[in-house]
């Protein structure tokens, strides 16, 4: 794809694959299904037009080529005497050097010719496709990126072969086709109307279907199309039609990438990021109520210890265990598992699990660290603050009130001592008696009593209020996880519509530069022997 650069392809894919979406193998492949398999097999200013017989076992191929060279190329001109699996057939004046370089040397065998009539077209016949033998088939998937056209070899017995109708349609588009129903003296018209209705099913508008009959016996050939096929492919390789065969494969290599990029996009939905957010407040709500009823004894527990001991210890002493007074390793698993739960719901939804996992991992490793935390903060607040705020004003009027009233109270009574005294002084009045004195004490300790008691009857025990600090840091502290994890969902929805509008500006070019190296045309010949899709 030499009209468009691969470098903002490539990272785009490279960010999938760091995303999770994608392995790295993966992203090679899509890159790789993108890119031109091999370089030219002839370096010269006009290259030949490279045209390959394509078909199963026994249907004459190699017949073909010898009727084409006149002679047994099999037997004659080889320059290469080693296997017998690749025979090229190229007109004297091209150079090999990159012939060589491309396909295995060794199963090369390559026949020349001197006739100048055949000098842009280079025939190669290859292996059975239907072998039993895995190197042919590899040998034949070797030579396919270097082909422009693919002769479609059949028999009257074996037009249905299935190896050649898969490998049809897997690569019908990346190459121009023509169809030869060989060993034409034992067909019938029918079979060609037959295999004309399966070609246009598959795909070809109006598919070239031409008949041989490759006899050595020449009287007794049937009249057949072999004139016909040497004559469409010297007008094809006389009109450019390599050049627009070539740039026709290159677009449709970018076709596909761009549909396959396509369905990518549609996977990298932030939309979808919605659904499981909710899904992940009702999983973290169950699973908190589940695992209250388990924090009962050790809050109860925690509480006394704080105090009994009168400090804020919540960590037994385990070293560099994760299990505390409150916290065991029992209640990590359960947060563990709804997280764990998370991420499956996740891949059910087609999002990166990868990705999920690797933003979920430092609120994995804090969720003890997390819980603590918070009933850390929240006791050694209650503690120096118990009680809600009005209960704390009452508690502070009675703490002032057991030493105002007594103070008043005494006041008074000492008033009225003196001014009874000078009353009595004075003969004004009586002098002050036992019965005074009495009720005196009774409202200097009843002033004292009754506030001192209600302070009392007020003020929580230091036991509930660590209890009550204890139950808020809990649930403070799942909430900080619920809203951690909600913020790392965020963060991956807006990852995912970062990477769609990436993908779909990647998508936008590869569509207009495939448009660019192959703009649509009415060519005749050139459209009769293309597969075409709805979207071609």
């Amino acid at each position: 794809m030499d009209s468009v650069s691969f470098e903002p392809l490539s990272q785009w894919f490279q960010h999938l694959a760091a995303a999770g979406f994608l392995t790295p193998e993966e992203a090679e492949r899509y890159l790789s299904a993108a890119r031109d398999d091999g370089g030219p097999l002839f370096e010269v200013e006009r290259p030949p037009l490279i045209v390959a017989f394509f078909g199963g076992t026994g249907v004459g191929k190699s017949t073909l080529l010898n009727r084409l060279a006149g002679e047994p190329v099999a037997r004659t001109g080889i320059e290469r005497p080693t296997s017998r699996e690749i025979t090229v057939y190229l007109h004297q004046s091209l150079p090999t050097e990159a012939l060589e370089q491309q396909l295995p040397l060794e199963h090369l065998r390559l026949a020349r010719h001197a006739n100048p009539n055949r000098r842009d077209v280079v025939w190669i016949d290859m292996p059975d496709i239907d072998s039993v033998e895995e190197s042919n088939r590899e040998l034949v998937f070797q030579c396919l990126p270097h082909v422009d056209v693919l002769i479609y070899v059949v028999s009257p017995e074996r037009y249905k072969d299935d190896t050649g109708w898969q490998m049809l349609q897997r690569f019908g588009h990346r190459h121009g086709w023509l169809f030869v129903m060989n060993h034409w003296d034992q067909g019938h018209e029918s079979q060609i109307e037959d295999f004309t209705r399966m070609l246009r099913q598959a795909g070809f508008r109006a598919p070239v279907v031409l008949r041989c009959d490759s006899r050595e016996d020449l009287d007794r050939r049937r009249p057949d199309d072999f004139g016909k096929l040497e004559e469409i492919l010297t007008r094809l390789a006389r009109n450019g039609g390599a050049d627009r065969l070539q740039r026709r494969n290159r677009s449709h290599r970018m076709q596909e990438l761009a549909d396959r990029i396509e369905r990518l996009v549609r996977k990298l939905d932030p939309e979808s990021v919605a659904p499981l957010v909710k899904q992940w407040r009702r999983l973290w709500r169950q699973t908190c109520d589940e695992l209250a009823p388990s924090l009962e004894w050790p809050t109860r527990a925690l509480a006394q210890e704080i105090a009994g001991k009168g400090q804020k210890r919540l960590k037994s002493e385990q070293g560099n265990s994760s299990e505390t007074l409150l916290w065991d390793l029992w209640s990590q698993k359960q947060l563990e598992d709804a997280l764990d739960r998370l991420v499956l719901e996740a891949g059910e939804r087609g999002l990166p699990t990868a990705l999920l996992k690797q933003r979920l991992a430092p609120v994995r490793q804090r969720l003890d660290r997390i819980l603590i935390d918070q009933v850390q903060r929240t006791v050694r607040a209650a503690l120096a603050r118990p009680g809600r705020s009005l209960r704390r004003g009452v508690l502070w009027l009675t703490a002032v009130l057991r030493y105002l009233l007594p103070l008043a109270a005494g006041g008074w009574v000492a008033w009225q001592v003196v001014e009874s005294y000078y009353r009595g002084f004075t003969g004004e009045g009586e002098y002050l008696g036992l019965n005074f004195a009495i009720h005196s004490l009774l409202l200097i300790g009843l002033a004292w009593l009754i506030p001192f008691l209600l302070h009392r009857l007020l003020e929580p025990s230091l036991e509930k209020v660590a209890e009550s600090g204890i139950r808020a840091g809990i649930h403070q502290g799942f909430e900080q996880i619920e809203a951690e994890v909600v913020s790392q969902l965020q963060d991956l929805a807006t990852e995912l519509k970062t990477l769609q509008r990436q993908g779909r500006a990647q998508l936008q070019r590869l569509r207009q530069a495939a448009l660019t190296e192959d703009p649509p045309q009415n060519s005749g010949l050139l459209e009769r022997i293309f597969i075409h899709t709805e979207k071609s």
